[in-house]
């Protein structure tokens, strides 16, 4: 018979000691991907860690748009867009499709000096889009104003339902300046980001590696 002092062990871990962070890892494995087969991660150190929650409740359909809490059975006034008031709120209409979200993402493509934003489709708008930089730290650079974006968009949409307090495009994009250079910068060790460029040539920051 032994006499060993019986003990736990983490199935998950390899050492069997579990960890937090070790089981944040896992978490984020698991669940902050895009979901629909390529297992493409959703992780970008430059953002906080709600920006990326975010951007994977967009992309599997996990953001209360109207559309989607009428089919939830919830007693609504109406499913047309609180914004513009043109189409149904779905996902894509209130984050790509409607004229407002559409100004603002003209004016954030034309501030970094890409191609001219066109109709996109969610799953294009914050992925597909990188395709547009390099692939090193200039690409994390621009997927995190790409989803800060998408974030700043939503978070004006809520005050315009909730509190009735709505915003143009020049102040939403001067909202997307100053948030997305505040989380990139604070998140960027050893690299120091000009706001003087962030603003007039932001482009330059792509061919950081």
């Amino acid at each position: 018979m032994g006499n060993g002092i019986d003990s736990w062990k983490w199935a998950l871990s390899s050492n069997g000691i579990f960890t937090t962070k070790k089981l944040q890892g896992l978490i984020e494995e698991k669940f902050l991907t895009e979901g629909r087969g390529n297992r493409e991660t959703l992780r970008n150190f430059l953002v906080p860690k709600k920006v990326e929650i975010f951007i994977w409740r967009v992309l599997n359909k996990r953001i209360t748009v109207l559309t989607e809490l009428d089919k939830r059975g919830i007693d609504l006034h109406s499913v047309r867009c609180p914004i513009c008031d043109d189409d149904i709120e779905t996902i894509e209409h209130s984050l790509v499709f409607c004229k407002h979200a559409f100004d603002v993402w003209a004016r954030v493509y034309k501030w970094w000096g890409l191609d001219s934003f066109s109709n996109l489709s969610t799953s294009e708008t914050f992925l597909g889009s990188i395709n547009a930089t390099s692939s090193g730290l200039g690409s994390k650079i621009w997927q995190a104003v790409d989803w800060t974006s998408g974030y700043i968009l939503w978070k004006n949409r809520n005050n315009k339902v909730y509190k009735n307090k709505s915003s143009c495009g020049p102040s939403v994009l001067s909202e997307i300046q100053v948030i997305s250079f505040d989380w990139i910068s604070r998140r960027l060790k050893g690299k120091q980001l000009d706001w003087h460029i962030w603003l007039v040539n932001p482009h330059s920051f792509l061919t950081l590696s």
